[in-house]
């Protein structure tokens, strides 16, 4: 990171994202955050690269938004995917600093199989766990995984494994981690795009 603390703008208002990724970027001495409303891909994405892609969109915009200012476009998306038949439920963080990027991983948990055939039926988990637990606004506050954990683990601290893990390169730039150039996300992402 630069002398001066850099602007992360991060693709998402909510709230438990946004904690999460203040939470990680603070310990490098970010400071200043302005929260982009971006939207996924889908609602809910399902599998590695539909929660990839949901993260990448995401962390563009978000650096779109600081109009060339220096700083980090933070992404961060909660997807599904299946494992040896079982349902897992994560996160997956893109950061970029308009040169380059890199992304990182949350643990995923067990999904109860039930909340998976709902999920592919076209619910989004929030929703789905709304109408499990009777908690209003679960998505932003404990998420899926602090109700399944009893409070042992929130959404909020899912956000914050996966953008440290992305964060990596920042936090020890004396490694050479030999990054993806950001031209080759957006071109990825213009194809996405272009295939809808």
């Amino acid at each position: 990171m630069t002398s001066s603390s850099p602007v992360v703008a991060i693709g998402s208002k909510n709230k438990a994202k946004i904690r999460g990724v203040k939470r990680a970027f603070s310990l490098i001495g970010a400071r200043e955050f302005v929260e982009v409303p971006v939207k996924g891909f889908k609602e809910q994405p399902i599998g590695v690269f539909e929660t990839f892609i949901g993260a990448t969109k995401r962390a563009v915009e978000a650096l779109n938004a600081l109009k060339g200012k220096e700083g980090f476009g933070v992404g961060v998306e909660a997807g599904i995917v299946v494992f040896r038949g079982i349902p897992l439920s994560g996160q997956i963080a893109v950061i970029t600093d308009g040169t380059r990027y890199s992304m990182g991983f949350s643990s995923f948990f067990p999904l109860p199989k039930r909340f998976y055939g709902e999920v592919l039926r076209g619910r989004e988990l929030g929703d789905i766990m709304e109408n499990a637990t009777g908690i209003e606004g679960i998505a932003e506050g404990i998420g899926a995984i602090g109700y399944f954990s009893q409070g042992l683990m929130t959404r909020t601290e899912l956000s914050f494994q996966a953008v440290l893990s992305a964060i990596l390169p920042w936090i020890n730039p004396q490694t050479e981690y030999e990054l993806p150039a950001y031209s080759e996300l957006v071109e990825m992402l213009k194809r996405v795009i272009e295939s809808l």
